[in-house]
């Protein structure tokens, strides 16, 4: 049976998903949209596509035009709540970008839409897909280091040449939201354990070329059973550094501890020394999606994590401009 898809926005990881499409045939690209003449240019190219593929400037144009079964929500943070909120209540189901929503009002508006409708949602929290931070829960969950007492990660990249809308606060959420969701969420899926506090720094030191955009953070939490998690982020990874990316999650317990680096896993216990810890293959996002739609069953990655992500990192950016530590609701 053929499933007809639309992009919406081509500004984030919509390319996990155009990956995914050779290998799934059944896929139909009906419509793309981008406020970017030239990112539309690429569209042709795309897997799925056809010369019935119609592109637009506009994706409320695209939504009155088309009906897809999926949309693949990747614009703006800014733009991300309404386009949610228009597929809810067409009764598309939305693989949208991180975080759900730029602000806790718009987070609110999504969650009444999303929930009511009955749509599939997820967001793209791609490292949960990967191998090592799978073996890393695996470990964790087979009780390889006990009680999680501490843990915290790291996501250093590239400055490189950053689009216009990362550049104000009016389209971009700040690197909280935006990449260190991908950290937080790391833990808090990995262990299991949940945020009830947090703590957060942000500024931009040494890039004033990039405006509003922080190009530093830092981030202190407390865990749900006193555990203390500390996360580093920023935008000062060296243009000469052999890969774009340097994530880093670790976790210790009273038993051991776990960590990711490089694309390895190892883990030290009590009474081993360090193994360095099989990967199991990692998830095709899209695929899973599919089936989950198809079965009528959660995504891999359920919208309600995703939603509860996004308030956490809000929350922490709330933190770093009040200079507060923000509690973080419970139940």
């Amino acid at each position: 049976m053929s499933v007809s898809i639309a992009f919406i926005g081509l500004k984030g990881h919509q390319h996990i998903v155009l990956d995914a499409i050779p290998g799934l045939p059944e896929v139909e690209v009906v419509a793309v949209a981008d406020d970017s003449p030239d990112a539309l240019k690429r569209a042709s190219g795309f897997p799925g596509t056809s010369s019935d593929t119609k592109v637009y400037l506009d994706s409320a144009e695209l939504l009155r035009n088309h009906q897809p079964d999926i949309v693949v929500a990747a614009g703006t943070d800014r733009d991300r709540a309404d386009v949610l909120i228009a597929c809810a209540k067409r009764g598309i189901h939305v693989i949208c970008e991180k975080p759900v929503a730029k602000d806790l009002a718009n987070l609110d508006r999504v969650i009444e839409a999303v929930t009511s409708s009955g749509i599939k949602c997820t967001a793209l929290l791609t490292m949960r897909l990967e191998p090592p931070y799978l073996a890393v829960r695996k470990a964790i969950a087979a009780g390889g280091i006990g009680e999680v007492t501490q843990g915290g990660g790291q996501k250093s990249y590239r400055l490189g040449e950053r689009p216009a809308w990362q550049k104000s606060r009016e389209t971009f959420s700040g690197i909280i939201p935006f990449i260190g969701i991908h950290a937080m969420d790391l833990l808090r899926w990995t262990t299991g354990r949940e945020y009830v506090e947090v703590m957060a720094y942000a500024s931009n030191v040494g890039h004033p070329e990039i405006g509003d955009m922080e190009d530093n953070a830092c981030i202190l939490a407390r865990l749900d059973n006193g555990a203390s998690a500390a996360f580093r982020l920023d935008y000062c990874r060296p243009a000469a550094a052999p890969t774009h990316g340097d994530d880093r999650l670790r976790v210790a317990g009273n038993k051991g501890v776990v960590e990711a680096r490089d694309g390895a896993v190892t883990l030290i216990t009590q009474e081993d020394g360090p193994a360095e810890l099989p990967l199991p293959p990692g998830v095709n996002l899209f695929a899973d999606f599919l089936e989950a739609v198809n079965n009528d069953r959660e995504p891999f990655i359920p919208f309600a994590e995703c939603a509860k992500m996004t308030e956490v990192v809000l929350r922490a950016r709330e933190s770093a401009e009040t200079g507060r530590p923000v509690r973080l609701p419970t139940g």
